[in-house]
């Protein structure tokens, strides 16, 4: 009798990269499209930019070297993305269908910001404001967090935020909102 030789089962390349990407990734969704809603202000747009994110990952995803490093990789993959669009607002302005159609259902992120005081006055701030409010903030991440993902020093995401935080303070103010 011939004894079988125990092999180990082999995980093809594939099998192994998604098994590392969904269970470090997956719990970030939630957070993502809080602070990709804040970022761009609109639902369908935060989608579409968590959707690029996930793809850009998942492509890249075996050139990561190690999985703890994972998450601020994705938000930094997440961030630029939001940042991508904000550009191309400017050059290409982006009219939601539904401004165009009433398709009878309310949009819950416009609904949101509709009614969050500081969400209407996220307009007054640039770029770079609102990305370090929104990650802050909704985000929950701490300063050098966000000058981690962002890829620059803590002293001028503080900054950021300090320029940032005294813009809203005075556009709340000067539609008589308390509370900031």
């Amino acid at each position: 009798m011939i004894d079988e030789v125990a092999r180990p089962e082999t995980v093809s390349k594939a099998e192994e990269r998604e098994g590392g990407f969904a269970p470090i990734l997956g719990i970030e969704l939630d957070r993502a499209y809080r602070v990709a809603g804040r970022i761009l202000g609109n639902s369908a747009e935060a989608e579409d930019a968590i959707q690029e994110a996930l793809e850009r990952a998942w492509v890249s995803w075996h050139t990561l070297r190690t999985p703890e490093a994972a998450q601020g990789w994705f938000w930094r993959i997440l961030v630029n993305g939001c940042r991508s669009r904000l550009r191309k607002r400017r050059s290409q302005p982006i009219r939601d269908i539904s401004e165009a159609i009433d398709f009878g259902v309310a949009d819950p992120l416009v609904a949101m910001l509709a009614r969050d005081v500081v969400g209407r006055a996220m307009h007054v701030l640039n770029e770079d404001q609102r990305v370090a409010v929104a990650l802050r903030y909704w985000g929950e991440l701490t300063v050098p967090e966000i000058a981690d993902r962002m890829r620059v020093p803590e002293g001028t995401v503080k900054s950021r935020l300090h320029s940032a935080l005294a813009a809203l303070r005075r556009e709340l103010e000067r539609h008589g909102e308390n509370g900031l």
